[in-house]
């Protein structure tokens, strides 16, 4: 037989239960909730552009535009000297191209890089490349030598609020545009509100109880 619970304890259990929730919330690690952060990968590889390097270079670069991230990774790609590649998203319907960063190959040929995603105005890329620049150099655009390279489509590919964008001739208009920049100031605030807001409750709660008893 189950004894009914005094009412006098029914305050105190239902205040450690909100402040046992607003300790949980408290103790998330900043930064825990992110944008959708699914990479596009690009296979590399020497396509009908490509006019530089070994025909047998093969690679894969990973595309995360929720984070401003893109990773690359090749193999026979000679070391260069005096010179550097550089990869860069291009549309190739008309030629414009940004730069994702400059690297080199390690002596073993392989390479290894993460950089950066500029902030995008729009998704009408679907070219990735590696060219072969000069050092130093100050050329906004890719030199004539191109090596590596592969074609994507980002039709479909996710904004920062998990809506997949519409294919509009071919190009995604996004729902919103990526976020590059750093996320952990918005999860702050979201987790300093939902402990706040736990905290505004166990008080209501015990005040309210506490004087259905009295």
């Amino acid at each position: 037989m189950t004894l009914p619970r005094s009412p006098r304890t029914l305050p105190r259990t239902a205040s450690m239960l909100v402040v046992g929730l607003a300790l949980l919330l408290a103790a998330l690690p900043a930064g825990t909730v992110r944008a959708n952060g699914v990479p596009t990968p690009v296979t590399l590889s020497y396509i009908d552009l490509s006019n530089w390097g070994p025909r047998d270079a093969s690679g894969v670069a990973e595309l995360i535009f929720a984070e401003g991230i893109v990773r690359v990774r090749a193999s026979a790609l000679p070391h260069l000297e005096g010179k550097q590649y550089q990869g860069w998203l291009v549309n190739s319907q008309v030629g414009d191209a940004i730069s994702v960063g400059r690297f080199n190959a390690e002596v073993a040929s392989k390479v290894s890089f993460q950089g950066t995603l500029p902030p995008l105005t729009n998704f009408a890329f679907d070219l990735f490349i590696i060219t072969v620049e000069p050092e130093p150099d100050d050329a906004p655009q890719p030199t004539v030598e191109r090596s590596i390279g592969g074609y994507f489509s980002l039709t479909g590919q996710r904004g920062t609020d998990g809506a997949r964008g519409e294919a509009t001739g071919g190009q995604m208009a996004p729902g919103s545009l990526p976020n590059t920049g750093d996320t952990t100031f918005m999860t702050d605030m979201a987790r300093f509100g939902a402990l706040a807001a736990a905290m505004a409750l166990s008080v209501f709660v015990g005040l309210r109880l506490g004087r259905e008893q009295s």
